[in-house]
């Protein structure tokens, strides 16, 4: 997550070709440039997990919205079993051990689709209940539509370094500015290959950031968040972007415009 610009490349796509928005949503989500957060700033963030015998590996990122359920990105559980994935919470480090959970249920939206980006978000369930603590807590979720210039936070543990695959293991942080669908969808169709994923629809939100600076690998199905007094309200869930592209926005799933659907799965 927030790779300097001298590592521009998704493989050798990022310069010498274009990617469709399916190569661009599986895995590739990308944060480039940031820095580390503060420790415990970011209470809800998720580590979601991949697990094979005694080895796991972090895959995706995600937001506790209750005891019982996390919110990611459709693209990061859809085609998964429950048994495939686990999820930590309470660790600002990658590598220390925080608080792990076993899934009951994945449920991706089910419409999402993988070709266009659109319905890009789901929730999980976890065996048992989250235990909230200093360090564990749920984010409140937006539910008015998002302005236009608004500031906003993104964290997670996507890729430091492309090239040399490298992440990082401290949290990391990168503030977005809001901009409107409309600007959105004329900035994203001066890429021809993401032209399927347009125009930006209700269900979800764009957001800009500094030139040469957005997501990266592991940071798919993580919390954008506005603050509003002493709390964070969620406003989008990373989706799905140009890789690494200087001046385009990155596309987020709309938690205001799939607050229904999100409330539907929880009950």
């Amino acid at each position: 997550m927030f790779l300097h610009f001298g590592i521009l490349l998704l493989l050798s796509q990022g310069l010498f070709g274009e990617v469709n928005i399916s190569e661009a949503i599986d895995g590739d989500s990308r944060i480039i440039g940031g820095k580390a957060a503060t420790p415990g700033m970011a209470k809800y963030q998720v580590s979601i997990r991949g697990h094979k015998g005694k080895e796991e590996w972090h895959t995706c990122g995600g937001s506790i919205i209750n005891q019982q359920y996390i919110l990611t990105a459709a693209h990061c559980i859809v085609g998964k079993q429950a048994n495939d994935l686990s999820i930590v919470v309470g660790s600002h480090q990658i590598k220390s051990s925080g608080d792990h959970y076993k899934i009951k249920k994945l449920v991706p939206h089910e419409n999402f689709s993988k070709a266009s980006g659109k319905n890009d978000v789901g929730v999980l369930q976890v065996e048992g209940n989250i235990q909230f603590n200093n360090n564990v807590q749920p984010v409140e979720l937006f539910k008015q539509t998002v302005p236009v210039g608004k500031k906003c936070l993104l964290t997670g543990w996507g890729k430091v370094n492309l090239k040399k695959n490298i992440y990082p293991n401290n949290l990391q942080m990168l503030y977005f500015q809001t901009i409107s669908n409309n600007e959105c969808t004329q900035k994203l169709h001066r890429r021809a290959s993401f032209r399927p994923g347009l125009p930006i629809n209700n269900g979800q939100v764009c957001a800009k950031r500094p030139n040469n600076q957005g997501t990266c690998h592991g940071d798919s199905g993580g919390p954008l968040v506005i603050e509003e007094g002493n709390k964070f309200l969620q406003i989008g869930v990373v989706s799905w972007g140009i890789p690494c592209a200087e001046d385009f926005p990155d596309v987020f799933a709309s938690v205001s415009g799939n607050y229904n659907w999100i409330q539907s799965k929880i009950k």
